[in-house]
C-alpha cells in the first residue's frame, strides 16, 4: 500500500505537519509514505526516514504549462491507494486529483473548491482548532478509513507526537554561554514587532545579558532585519546576530542547544515546538488559538485589541504589535524562565 501526502507550503504548515506523519507511520508501518512539497520548503524531509520518497515541485510549474504537464504526467504512474490533501486548497487538490490514488481524502470544508477533487470528503472540522491538531485529526481518520473503510467519528487529538527524526548539521559556531534565540522577522509586516521595541527589549534585559546570551537568527534575505542585528550586537554586551549564518539543518542544532526562543508568529516558531522548546510567542494579526506554539512550556502576549485577529497581511496602524510594551515580554521571559528554573 502507498499513501501520498500534498502539503506544498509554507514552512511553518509544513512542520506542523510532521507529528501527523508521525502519526501514519506509527499505526501503518508497512506502508510506503511519498510527501509532494514545494522545493523551497523541502530541506527538513529530504531523506527522511519516515518518507519512501519526497516529491519535490516548484510553484512557477503553475506559469509553465509544459513543466506542469509533465510533473502531473509522472505523478500519475505511480499507483497510490490514499492521497491526503493537508493543504486544502486549489493548487494541492489538483495534485490529489492527478495522482489517480483510488481514495482522494480531505475535509469537506477546505478552501477554494478543493473538495470537488476528492472522493472522500470528510466532515468539515472546527476553524478553531489549532492547525496541528486539524492534521493529527486528518491522519486518524485517514487510518480509521482504511481500516473500516468509512468515517469514523474522531475526538480530538490530545496528545502530540515529538519523536520525529530531525536531520541537524552542527554549525562552525562555538557557543561560550546558554543563550535565548530571537526571532524578529515574519513574512507578514503585520506579524513584527518593532524593532525600536526589540532594542527597548534588550535594554530591559540587561541583568539576564550577564549570563545567557541572546542571538537573532532568520534568513539571508531578511536585510534589514540582518542590518538590525549587526547593530543591537555592536550596542549590548551579550547580543549576537546568526541572521543569513545558518541553513534549517544547523537552526535544529542551535535550536536543540538554545533555553528558549522568544519569536514573532514565523514558520520557525514551529520548528521550535516541534523540538519542544520553551517558547515566547508575540502574536498581533492571527490567532495564537489555531497556529500559536504547541510546546509543553510556551507564553504568548496579545495587546488584546478590539480587531484582533484579524489575518491583515497589511495595515497602516500596526496597533496590535505596537501595543506590545517591550517590559511586558521581560516579564513574560522571567515567568518562561521560572517555569523551566534557568535562573
Amino acid at each position: 500500500m502507498r499513501l501520498l501526502i500534498v502539503k506544498l507550503s509554507a514552512l511553518g504548515d509544513v512542520i506542523q505537519t510532521l507529528p501527523a506523519l508521525s502519526l501514519l507511520r506509527q499505526e501503518l508501518s508497512s506502508v510506503a509514505i511519498d510527501w509532494v512539497v514545494e522545493e523551497r520548503n523541502a530541506e527538513l524531509l529530504i531523506d527522511h526516514p519516515y518518507l519512501q520518497r519526497t516529491i519535490l515541485f516548484k510553484r512557477e510549474y503553475f506559469q509553465r504549462p509544459k513543466d506542469l504537464y509533465f510533473f502531473l504526467k509522472s505523478l500519475r504512474t505511480e499507483e497510490y491507494t490514499m492521497a491526503i490533501d493537508f493543504q486544502g486548497l486549489l493548487k494541492s487538490a489538483l495534485i490529489i486529483f492527478a495522482s489517480r490514488a483510488r481514495y482522494r481524502i480531505g475535509f469537506a470544508n477546505h478552501r477554494e473548491g478543493s473538495p470537488l477533487f476528492y472522493n472522500v470528503k470528510l466532515k468539515p472540522y472546527d476553524p478553531e482548532l489549532h492547525a496541528v491538531k486539524r492534521y493529527l485529526m486528518l491522519a486518524r481518520k485517514v487510518i480509521l478509513f482504511l481500516t473500516f473503510g468509512r468515517e469514523l467519528e474522531v475526538e480530538e487529538v490530545e496528545e502530540i507526537p515529538r519523536s520525529i527524526p530531525m536531520p541537524e548539521i552542527k554549525p562552525k559556531i562555538e557557543f561560550q554561554r546558554p543563550f535565548f534565540l530571537l526571532i524578529a522577522g515574519a513574512r507578514w509586516e503585520t506579524k513584527v514587532w518593532p524593532y525600536s521595541h526589540w532594542e527597548t527589549f534588550l535594554r530591559y534585559c540587561e541583568a539576564l545579558r550577564k549570563d545567557y546570551d541572546f542571538y537573532f537568527i532568520g534568513s539571508e534575505k531578511e536585510h534589514s532585519l540582518k542590518e538590525f542585528a549587526e547593530r543591537m550586537s555592536q550596542r549590548f554586551s551579550g547580543v549576537q546576530s546568526l541572521v543569513g549564518r545558518l541553513n534549517l539543518r544547523e537552526l535544529v542544532y542551535v535550536m536543540k542547544k538554545s533555553r528558549a526562543i522568544i519569536t514573532v508568529d514565523t514558520g520557525t516558531m514551529h520548528l521550535a515546538s516541534l523540538l519542544n522548546k520553551p517558547i515566547l510567542a508575540l502574536f498581533g494579526p492571527t490567532s495564537a488559538g489555531r497556529t500559536g506554539p504547541w510546546s509543553d512550556v510556551f507564553i504568548t502576549l496579545e495587546a488584546g485589541l478590539p480587531c484582533q485577529p484579524c489575518f491583515k497581511r497589511y495595515c497602516k496602524s500596526k496597533g496590535c504589535m505596537l501595543s506590545l510594551d517591550p517590559k511586558k515580554v521581560v516579564n513574560a521571559l522571567e515567568d518562561l524562565s521560572q517555569l523551566q528554573g534557568l535562573h
